[in-house]
């Protein structure tokens, strides 16, 4: 296998060009880093228009937007019109529905001092035909939300929190929120396993793994988490019975969710952090990991659970703007060729859209 990567900018900012000011305008932050600085968090394909549904950061609150891969072009989806100042960030939170609406929610990068001033994160969703983008729900007063998981079946959402890190549940058709409370810790990204049950993390000493059964509402506090007792970075559901469980450590984890029990299936590069992952239309599991803060540039991957072994398929480099991914975020495909991985926490410049081409 070979890989091309190509870098899409929305907006560009030099970093290096002037100090770090106030993220939220108050005390003199220049207009150029309010609307340029900003990255890549959450991707979402949608076959049905096919468009890639792009969550951003963004200092401005414009952080919804869609790409189109024939056209190249960044369109706003209008976030900026509904939300409020602290909506920056829609960090790993794009579901779709079984009717092929999308819903969101908005993360913060504010101080924990400025807390009690922020009214807290907004669950939304946007419907691709008629362009209706309405705000849902405040789960939790002041906290902003980390990640989402979707039960379509069910209609719930499973959200996690920040700054002080909370479980929630909202039931979409009652428009009711559960707050389950002070979890310690929160995971990337959840996912559900076949029986719709949720899976999560949270901090007892140690990341120990959390289930939740919306059949019996009960959670099951599990006193073990992932090997090395990394925390969870990435998480997929496999088709198979199992989920895979990419950790901050940078290893690829086999979780049975029938047992709970854990297996190492190895560790792709030396650098730590495996954030997005994905099952690809061959069958393979490809993911994003690595991050130049270790190495060089961030790389993309796939393992073959027949043969289990990994292959490298390549740097996120774009020889034309002579440039790579700093940091990959989140994973999304297109087609059975083409991957999207989102770019953030670049300290040069603005996170940038990856486009990876694999030749199987």
């Amino acid at each position: 296998m070979a890989m091309t990567a190509k870098a899409h900018v929305l907006r560009d900012y030099d970093k290096q060009r002037a100090p770090e000011t106030d993220q939220f305008g108050e005390e003199g932050v220049d207009e150029e880093r309010l609307h340029n600085a900003v990255a890549f968090t959450s991707l979402l394909y949608n076959q049905a228009d096919g468009l890639v549904y792009c969550g951003i950061t963004a200092y401005d609150s414009d952080i919804f937007y869609t790409f189109n891969p024939q056209t190249l072009e960044f369109t706003s989806l209008g976030w900026a019109d509904v939300g409020e100042r602290c909506d920056v960030k829609v960090h790993r939170s794009l579901c779709m529905d079984n009717d092929g609406i999308l819903y969101g929610a908005t993360a913060c990068l504010h101080d924990v001092t400025q807390r009690l001033k922020a009214p807290g994160g907004k669950v939304f969703s946007y419907d691709p035909k008629t362009g209706e983008l309405k705000v849902l729900c405040t789960p939790i007063e002041h906290d902003y939300i980390q990640t989402i998981t979707l039960d379509p079946e069910r209609m719930l959402l499973y959200g996690q929190t920040y700054p002080v890190p909370n479980l929630f549940k909202y039931d979409i058709a009652k428009d009711q929120v559960t707050n389950f409370s002070y979890i310690g810790s929160g995971t990337h990204i959840s996912v559900l396993d076949d029986r719709g049950r949720f899976w999560g993390s949270y901090r007892s000493r140690g990341n120990n793994l959390l289930c939740y059964d919306p059949d019996s509402d009960d959670i099951t506090w599990f006193d073990h988490g992932l090997p090395n007792d990394a925390a969870v970075d990435g998480m997929t559901n496999g088709g198979d019975g199992y989920i895979y469980v990419g950790s901050t450590g940078g290893e690829l984890i086999r979780l049975d969710p029938e047992t709970a029990k854990c297996e190492y299936l190895g560790k792709p590069y030396p650098e730590g952090r495996m954030p997005g992952l994905m099952v690809g239309e061959d069958g393979l599991i490809y993911g994003c990991a690595g991050n130049a803060r270790e190495a060089d540039v961030a790389k993309l991957f796939c393992y073959d659970r027949e043969k289990r072994a990994f292959t490298n398929l390549g740097n996120l480099y774009d020889p034309e703007l002579d440039t790579g991914c700093y940091y990959a975020h989140d994973i999304t495909a297109t087609d059975a060729n083409t991957f999207y991985v989102a770019e953030t926490d670049n300290p040069h410049r603005s996170g940038y859209l990856w486009e990876c081409r694999v030749d199987l």
